[in-house]
């Protein structure tokens, strides 16, 4: 029966005009009357009709053995000296292949005659290797012609949307890098894409001359639908640990021509002030950011913002209104941290009661008692009326992940959590958060044990977690997270893949994705063959303060690439997504496959996280054992709130979708030029 029902689906759908079955609707319209404004004929979405043969690829049901290899060496990382605490992915010279920045997240300028490595720009060779393109894409060249200037990360978007990827530069400045002898001014800019894989510097200094640019974290979204990346900044300390030195997080609004214009302006909904007792309880106070995230958690089409804080301070939930403004739902949403605020294992705390003055004080009936010596702490770590209040019992956010982990169609969270053993359980670990029906219902968190999300914990431990991704790297329909944990010993990377039942289980060892102190990173199809591999970042810190790390330690902060031998034998759906009413990147996009009776949900996202975390654009999602595609719907961030529908389908292509000229198929060897 099986051999039958492919000759038949053979024998219809090879002769299928593909662009003759998408369908375009108005959101507003369609909740209206359930219609479609307009069915759409082939000379509406597609310029030529297609002849398609199916391609079915017969796995078992996943999820299946995932199983990495590291091409480091012959992608020539070591020869290149490519180092990197942070990457960042973005095809720059527009010719398909994933280009990558590597940043050792320095302040620092660079010597084009002597090099120290501390950030390069490398242009992908169709798989086949990397080539140093740092000083000749002119993306770190100062205004005043100086090459080699400072750059703590870059993130990348089309900012004036002529089908190239533009450049922010970040330059982290706090009150520490001015009164630092070597800072020579180099600020955060945007640098403009020619058209051929080299920028130009649009001039002046792109926040502000009187503010400081400790921006730690950003994100690329399109707030108001009209076509135009916007970009929202967040600020960290200006001097470290001082509440009080935090500047607002900044909302700037996209003018297509790579300059934009901050929105921040009383009716926003976004303002925050220096931080007082009188606004630390409502949480509107200015945080010490790490992290910055954009996603549609309310599924209404325009993307939220979320922002993850450091130093145990609320995280932040605004939701977009979809009328340019946002209401901030941080504390009653349950972003803001968990319901753990018990602080009597904390051992700040513990020392404070050991004081003669405090000892056996009603206050003080909660301490589990201190297991590390006071001596030089005394009650100093600990301030009664701000230390135990709850925006000071929160987490050591560093970012949030945004995916439908549960399958239900709608917008999930991990958030990624630095925690230490001597701050006790208050101090929040990385968790998944479920939605329910928000923001009619707020956020659930999930417990270690719920998730499978967990690990060992023992002695005096450390969660090193500063950021991580989702995506389904077996390609079997399930997403997985993959957590960069760094900088204490024994910290390594964990590949959490999703299991039949809807929980985790770390397989990073047995995958061989498993990497000491990995700090950032990327995933990528680096080879272009239908599946997302790791470039992975690490970080020097503390690893000689332990003799089992020191061992491992490798001479330099090589990055590491490695290729994903497992997700290319199942089916997936691989989307080369681009907007025309929307914005050219299609951010904010949302796509919806439908196959098998099931709906594989994903959203087009930029850059996010702690320093510019940034992923492979080509969306590839994963099928398992399904082939037949019933339909893709494609929800685009714009005024219309426009919605795409394509009905003729064929898996294990490559789908180039664009909103105005529609739907192709491409097998993936001519797509990519292999």
């Amino acid at each position: 029966m099986k051999k039958i029902y492919f000759l038949l689906f053979l024998l219809v759908f090879s002769i299928a005009a593909c662009g003759s079955g998408s369908k375009t609707e108005n959101d507003e319209d369609a909740a209206n009357d359930g219609n479609t404004v307009n069915d759409g004929d082939q000379s509406d979405s597609q310029p030529d009709e297609e002849v398609v043969e199916p391609i079915c690829l017969t796995p078992k049901v996943g999820p299946y053995a995932l199983k990495f290899t590291d091409i480091s060496e012959e992608m020539g990382v070591q020869k290149l000296n490519a180092l990197g605490t942070q990457i960042t992915v973005a095809d720059i010279d527009g010719d398909k292949w994933p280009d990558i920045y590597t940043s050792l997240a320095s302040k620092n300028r660079e010597d084009q005659n002597e090099p120290q490595n501390i950030y390069k720009l490398l242009k992908n060779v169709k798989g086949k290797n990397f080539e140093d393109i740092t000083f000749s894409s002119g993306l770190f060249t100062g205004k005043d012609g100086t090459n080699g200037i400072a750059s703590t990360y870059v993130i990348f978007a089309d900012m004036n949307n002529d089908g190239f990827q533009d450049a922010f530069n970040v330059v982290y400045v706090d009150s520490d890098t001015l009164s630092s002898d070597s800072f020579q001014e180099d600020y955060s800019r945007i640098y403009l894409n020619n058209g051929d894989g080299t920028f130009k510097n649009i001039g002046g200094n792109f926040v502000y001359d009187d503010m400081f640019e400790a921006i730690a974290g950003a994100a690329f979204l399109d707030y108001d639908h009209d076509g135009v990346i916007d970009l929202f900044i967040g600020r960290q300390y200006n001097s470290y640990g001082n509440l009080t030195s935090c500047e607002p997080d900044t909302l700037m609004k996209g003018l297509g021509n790579g300059n934009f214009t901050d929105v921040v302006d009383g009716t926003s909904g976004l303002e925050t002030e220096k931080f007082n007792a009188e606004n630390a309880l409502t949480g509107k106070f200015n945080k010490p950011t790490w992290g910055v995230s954009a996603c549609d958690v309310d599924g209404d089409g325009f993307a939220d913002i979320l922002t993850s804080s450091y130093g145990r301070s609320y995280n932040a939930l605004y939701r977009n209104k979809g009328n340019g403004s946002f209401e901030d739902l941080s504390i009653s949403s349950g972003f803001a941290h968990d319901d753990n605020e018990n602080y009597g294992d904390d051992q700040f705390f513990a020392c404070y009661c050991e004081d003669e003055a405090y000892k056996g004080s009603d206050y003080c009936s909660i301490s589990t008692g201190a297991v590390i010596s006071c001596d030089g702490i005394g009650t100093g770590g600990w301030d009664p009326g701000f230390s135990d209040q709850p925006y000071r019992l929160g987490g050591n956010s560093a970012g949030t992940l945004c995916g439908d982990f549960d399958g239900d169609g709608d917008t999930d969270l991990f958030q990624i959590e630095l925690a230490h053993w001597h701050i006790g359980q208050a101090s929040d670990k990385s968790q998944l958060i479920i939605n329910d029906g928000f923001a009619e219902k707020p956020l659930r968190r999930l417990s270690e044990e719920e998730s499978g999300i967990t690990r060992k914990r023992s002695g005096s431990w450390n969660d090193g977690d500063l950021g991580g991704f989702a995506a389904d790297f077996d390609n079997d329909g399930r997403l997985d997270i993959y957590i960069l944990s760094s900088d204490y010993p024994g910290t390594k990377s964990m590949l959490f893949q999703q299991q039949a039942d809807g929980k985790f289980s770390n397989t990073a060892k047995e995958a061989e994705a498993q990497v000491a102190r990995a700090h950032g990173g990327a995933f990528v199809d680096i080879d272009r063959d239908g599946d997302y591999d790791l470039i992975v970042g690490t970080s020097f810190m503390r690893w000689a303060s332990s003799d089992t790390d020191a061992k491992s330690k490798p001479e330099k902060q090589w990055i590491k690439v490695l290729r994903n031998d497992t997700g290319q034998d199942a089916n997936k759906v691989i989307i080369d997504i681009s907007g025309s009413t929307a914005n050219r990147d299609a951010i904010g996009a949302k796509i919806i496959v439908k196959a098998g009776g099931k709906q594989f949900v994903r959203e087009v996202q930029g850059a996010y996280g702690l320093n510019g975390f940034q992923n492979d654009h080509l969306q590839i999602i994963g099928l398992g054992d399904i082939c037949e595609v019933e339909e893709i719907e494609i929800r685009w961030p714009d005024k219309e709130n426009s919605v795409t529908k394509y009905d003729k389908v064929f898996a294990n292509y490559v789908l180039e979708i664009n909103q105005e000229t529609g739907l192709r198929h491409h097998k993936i060897e001519e797509y990519f030029g292999k």
